[in-house]
């Protein structure tokens, strides 16, 4: 047993050795280890023979491979940590590959070697949409503090990769915006370490976190609908990116400096700022223009960006122009997607939307979301969220040029496909009830009005409540359709009850009460 302890504890001690000692300490531990007798002696060779033996194995022992590995009971063969992948490397993570997990016995590699290996992996899991590149961001983090301690500034670069993974891969804010400031508070202690002289870093190392940071910081915050912090982080990543591109060519990062201006772009849209949204829009198309080419497929949310800030200033001409970029966008998609994708489907329905606001143009409008339900149908089936939404919007049209049979049709069919897919009772089939009772309301039919929106009202009463602003809406539209008196044959009994006007036992009088008709005499 003695012997026994002894050989493990030089095999743990001998992982934690460089490669060039691991030969000279893989000889001792060759050599035989004297084994404990049962009366207390060690049993030894004593023979001349046998001292030559041991020498002339002990030589071709001397040819044994660097690597040792301890079989375990649920693992008969070592494999590496990690996914080995193909990757395009960061300029600060691009030494990743150089190091193999392969090269250690299975779980007893130095941090080092795990932090690269738990960062490929991470980043594989975040190109597929994994969630697991979450857990492997926290291995890092806490892997960098093992390595650099607490205030260094790849700590505060781990705390912003373990945000953007939060961000993205889980869509959890309020996580993001918590791991970001940690990221940002490490990064100023950095600082202040560098100005004790206890840190050694550039100026080049530490703006791309900060470019990060201030990046998930607006974004979170725009998620959470708070515009105005969100605005003032972006503004700040903006500022990063272009000290970062004043740096050189090298220090570039084109796609990054793409985010934060279509989100800036966003944030000022959202904050009613059209023409800060025109401005980073514009200079997000330049960008990708220069990047990627002037017909590339990156450029098609670029310039739907663009046309919703020129729509949102209300006057026609901006509609036109609007127009113009969203036939830009579609161009580009039947070039690049095809003629019968669902990419093209998505901006023949974006473009439909755009000539309905344009007078004159609602033939346009609606052979575009023909087109867009056409290739839906094809492609999603009936029962999709896409198609049914345009088809609302096709209905709506057809309601405001005065083709009501058709809507109807249609809206029936929808109604239909919205029980399938959302449920009996849903919001969305409530809405889909009580477009028909407006139809027919419209048509003057009065008794498939209610029908409709009577049955409108229940589902929202069940999914809103009695309460709510919408289920208030229709109860009102209800109300005043029974007032009229074309519907007062449609009333039921107890509705005609509550009309009748409440039965009285006084009886009216003539005279004041006490006034008598006979003299006091009598």
């Amino acid at each position: 047993m003695c012997g026994h302890s002894y050989f493990l504890t030089i095999c743990v001690k001998i992982c934690k050795l460089p490669g060039k000692l691991t030969s000279a300490v893989t000889d001792l531990m060759e050599l035989e280890v004297p084994s404990v007798e049962s009366d207390g002696s060690f049993s030894r060779t004593d023979t001349a023979s046998g001292d030559e033996e041991t020498r002339q194995s002990g030589r071709q022992r001397n040819a044994i491979p660097e690597v040792i590995h301890i079989p375990s009971a649920s693992d008969s063969s070592s494999k590496p940590i990690g996914i080995m992948v193909q990757w395009q490397y960061s300029s600060s993570e691009e030494s990743d590959h150089n190091e193999n997990t392969e090269d250690y016995v299975q779980g007893l590699a130095p941090p080092e070697v795990q932090l690269k290996s738990y960062r490929r992996q991470a980043r594989e899991f975040a190109t597929m949409g994994d969630e697991r590149a979450v857990y492997d961001r926290v291995r890092c983090v806490a892997l960098t503090r093992i390595i650099y301690g607490d205030n260094h500034w790849k700590l505060a670069k781990a705390y912003s990769k373990l945000a953007q993974a939060y961000l993205e891969q889980r869509g959890l804010a309020q996580q993001a915006l918590l791991h970001a400031g940690n990221a940002r508070d490490v990064l100023l202690a950095a600082d202040a370490a560098k100005q004790q002289g206890r840190q050694l870093y550039e100026r080049s190392d530490v703006l791309p976190i900060m470019e990060l940071i201030y990046l998930i910081m607006g974004q979170a915050h725009l998620a959470l609908k708070n515009s105005q912090k969100a605005e003032h982080s972006l503004k700040k990543a903006e500022l990063v990116s272009r000290e970062r591109g004043d740096l050189g060519i090298k220090h570039q990062d084109p796609q990054r400096r793409l985010q934060i201006l279509m989100s800036l772009g966003r944030v000022s849209l959202r904050a009613h700022k059209t023409g800060n949204a025109l401005e980073a829009f514009e200079k997000a198309l330049e960008v990708a223009q220069a990047q990627y080419g002037e017909d590339s497929k990156e450029l098609v949310p670029i310039y739907q960006c663009l046309a919703r800030a020129e729509s949102s200033q209300g006057d026609s001409s901006s509609h036109e122009r609007a127009t113009k970029l969203l036939l830009q966008a579609h161009d580009i998609c039947k070039s690049r997607y095809g003629e019968d994708s669902v990419e093209v489907a998505d901006s023949s329905y974006v473009v439909a939307c755009s000539y309905i606001n344009i007078d004159d143009s609602h033939e346009k409008a609606k052979k575009y979301l023909e087109d867009a339900i056409s290739l839906y149908m094809q492609h999603n089936g009936p029962y999709h969220n896409s198609t049914i939404k345009a088809q609302d919007e096709l209905s709506r049209l057809l309601i405001r040029d005065g083709s009501l049979e058709d809507a109807v049709s249609l809206q029936k069919s929808v109604a239909e496909a919205k029980v399938a897919l959302y449920g009996d009772p849903s919001e969305e089939a409530a809405s889909s009830y009580q477009m028909l009772g407006s139809i027919r309301l419209k048509q003057g039919r009065m008794e498939q009005a209610l029908k409709w929106l009577t049955k409108g009202y229940n589902m929202m009463s069940v999914t809103l409540g009695t309460s709510h602003k919408k289920t208030k809406q229709i109860g009102d539209a209800i109300s005043r359709v029974k007032m009229s008196p074309d519907a007062q044959r449609f009333l039921s009994s107890e509705e005609k009850l509550k009309k009748r006007p409440r039965f009285t036992q006084v009886v009216g009088r003539s005279k004041p009460l006490g006034y008598s008709t006979t003299s006091a005499g009598d």
